[in-house]
């Protein structure tokens, strides 16, 4: 009879632990599948830029520029991402798969977290899930970026500092050693989970009876009337020792950003505004613009009661509740204090905070009946039913935050921005040899970098105007190194940012370039500048009555582009008649000048605003858009004079009695 009821017991607890396995690779499988849905439709997009263009160097050659650039993170990240990218290539799916595998592996190591803590299975399976389809975890588990390697690599860190304190072994040690050690080289916050985590080991050894706190092997011990460190809390300070003298030589050299480093977000929060933005993020995710107090709120509510579960339920969990409390809220304080003075506040910063929160939402929803100070504050059958409710709303919140987010344009990959201005470059580049084409940026994006290896790898260089912020001279510079270097189109993307606030690159080019097109890329306005050699000028030679004489002139024609370039050189003063007289440009078939595929009329002006000069003498230069359904032929550039101000406009003739002079004929194909 005792055999069959241990038996039976055996075969109950043996079915909880496969449905609570079977259960853990749902949520894994899950987990997957969120963070690779559309992994590769989004554009990259900010700081991932910034990681690809680390990648491109050697090992050594990413350490200085990490130094010499002043890189806020350490290299860790781009040596991981170094080394994937050799063995699998550069698409954008293979670029964010590190993260998804270490944003998985963090999920696994929430469960085993939460029951290495001696919490239950089922605790220990929602905090899963809340790792697993939580937005925020998500949303960082899909960037070319450090952010989920510093979740997993510090909940692994403080997962084997438990191990350690409480089954003392020299492998475990070595193993916190390693693995901390890498969470320091992802990104430099790991350091105040460390912080965090030497509270608690040295708060437990030294204040065993303030609370309860203590892990039992970490108490003093006594031999021979002297007390003597216990074993785990040598090894600890042994290990805290070896992490040290690992992690020392990298902080000394790379000391100068660690003390010295402004962000450029400019942005200090008071506590309860950061203490908001963490814990709605958290919960919602981190691109959240709604209802942020009552998310923040709900959020603080299930922390508080976690706690006090924790504090009024068995002493043997209060050690964990003052692991989870420091875990979660020294990281949160420092990263608060640090901002104030930098000034870079970010929720993404803080993400080695999510673990402790998602298992301490995992725990306020858990039921227990009876607390040990108040067995009666709550019937069984409510009890089960707010704990019911509470977790239909963190769930509901939660799918929604998720849902919201891959529905935006950041999963969904809409509008594809970089792959828009990539066809507008390949559109109006064709025309010219890579080296007379220049692409220019007015705000320096590092994500272009990887759209022009990928895209662009043997078309026309590109370049930042200004290269500094707000550098007018510089710019201005730039644009005669590019006139004197041969270049004749710049492809100008324009973006509204600090970088070029003035509209420094447009005037920079235009004192040596004139503008013969505008379009859009589909986010960003692109304006295109040519200029011509001189010596690609043909004579002409051709003098209008009344008027100037066409000295020489060239169309270069664009097929693809759908432009027509006109460079006009004149000799002489400007036409009689109050200056009134405009010039045509007509681009019509060659056997009907009546049926026009574009053209342009400008004031006769000789002096500006489409002027350039070139070898000393002034170029005029005009863009003609050409219709996009012009039919197949062949066309002719034709330019002439008329005057607006008398009756019928009549045309100014030539000396040979024409009305207009062709300057060049084309094929449209």
């Amino acid at each position: 009879m005792i055999a069959s009821l241990h038996s039976g017991r055996t075969t109950g607890r043996s079915r909880r632990a496969l449905t609570a396995g079977f259960g853990l690779a749902l949520v894994v499988l899950l987990g997957f599948a969120a963070r690779v849905y559309h992994l590769d439709f989004a554009e990259l997009a900010g700081d991932e830029g910034f990681s690809y263009v680390f990648i491109q160097g050697s090992y050594s050659q990413i350490v200085s520029d990490t130094l010499a650039m002043r890189e806020p993170h350490p290299v860790g990240s781009y040596f991981l991402q170094k080394a994937w990218v050799a063995l699998t290539g550069s698409s954008e799916f293979a670029l964010r798969f590190p993260a998804v595998w270490l944003g998985v592996l963090a999920i696994a190591l929430a469960w085993r977290f939460a029951r290495e803590l001696g919490f239950a299975r089922g605790v220990a399976l929602v905090s899963a899930a809340l790792m697993a389809l939580g937005p925020f975890a998500v949303f960082y588990s899909r960037e070319i970026r450090m952010y989920s390697m510093l979740l997993a690599l510090t909940l692994a860190s403080t997962l084997l500092m438990w191990m350690l304190l409480r089954r003392a072994g020299w492998r475990i040690v070595l193993a916190y050693v390693i693995v901390s050690g890498l969470a320091l080289q992802m990104h430099y916050y790991a350091g105040f989970v460390f912080i965090a985590q030497n509270l608690f080991a040295f708060g437990s050894a030294l204040l065993p009876r303030i609370g309860r706190l203590a892990v039992a092997a970490l108490r003093p011990v006594v031999v021979a009337d002297k007390p003597v460190l216990p074993a785990p809390l040598v090894r600890w300070l042994a290990a805290q020792v070896m992490l040290s003298a690992l992690s020392l030589p990298w902080l000394i050299v790379a000391r100068d950003v660690l003390v010295n480093y402004r962000g450029a977000v400019g942005i200090n929060l008071s506590p309860g505004e950061a203490l908001m933005a963490w814990f709605s993020a958290f919960i919602a995710g981190p691109n959240v613009a709604d209802h942020r107090l009552t998310l923040a709120a709900f959020g603080a509510a299930l922390i508080a009661v976690a706690f006090i579960k924790l504090g009024f339920g068995a002493p043997r969990m209060r050690g964990q509740a003052a692991l989870l409390g420091l875990y979660l809220f020294v990281p949160l304080t420092i990263a608060w204090a640090a901002s104030l003075n930098r000034p870079i506040f970010s929720e993404r910063y803080s993400i080695a905070a999510l673990a402790p929160f998602q298992l301490l939402l995992a725990i306020a929803l858990a039921h227990r009946p009876r607390l040990q100070f108040a067995p009666s504050v709550m019937p069984a059958a409510v009890g089960r039913i707010v704990s019911a409710g509470l977790g239909i709303a963190l769930a509901a919140v939660t799918l929604a935050g998720l849902r919201s987010y891959q529905r935006s344009e950041v999963v969904d990959g809409h509008p594809r921005v970089w792959h828009g201005f990539i066809r507008v470059v390949n559109r109006y580049a064709e025309a010219l040899p890579k080296e007379r084409v220049r692409i220019a940026l007015n705000f320096p994006d590092p994500v272009f970098t990887y759209y022009h290896h990928r895209y662009l790898p043997d078309g026309p260089a590109f370049i930042t105007l200004p290269y500094r912020a707000g550098d007018a001279e510089g710019a201005r510079q730039v644009a005669a190194e590019l006139k004197a270097s041969g270049v004749e189109r710049v492809v100008l993307q324009i973006v509204d940012s600090f970088w070029d606030g003035r509209g420094i690159a447009a005037s920079a080019l235009a004192s040596e370039f004139v503008q013969v097109e505008e379009t859009y890329s589909g986010r960003w306005i692109v304006k295109i500048y040519g200029r011509l050699d001189a010596r690609a000028l043909y004579p002409f030679g051709v003098a209008f009555t009344g008027g100037p004489t066409l000295d020489a002139a060239h169309a270069r024609v664009d097929a693809r582009g759908r432009l027509v370039e006109v460079f006009l050189r004149w000799n002489g003063a400007q036409a009689r008649h109050g200056g009134a007289q405009k010039l045509f440009i007509h681009i019509s078939r060659s056997d009907d000048p009546q049926a026009l595929i574009g053209q342009r009329d400008e004031p006769l002006a000789l002096d500006a605003p489409h002027l350039i000069l070139s070898d000393g003498r002034g170029v005029h230069v005009y863009g003609v858009r050409l219709n996009e359904d012009a039919p197949p032929g062949r066309y002719d550039v034709r330019i002439g004079i008329y005057d607006p101000t008398q009756d019928g406009m009549p045309r100014l003739r030539t000396a040979d009695g024409r009305d207009a002079v062709v300057i060049t004929s084309l094929e449209m194909r």
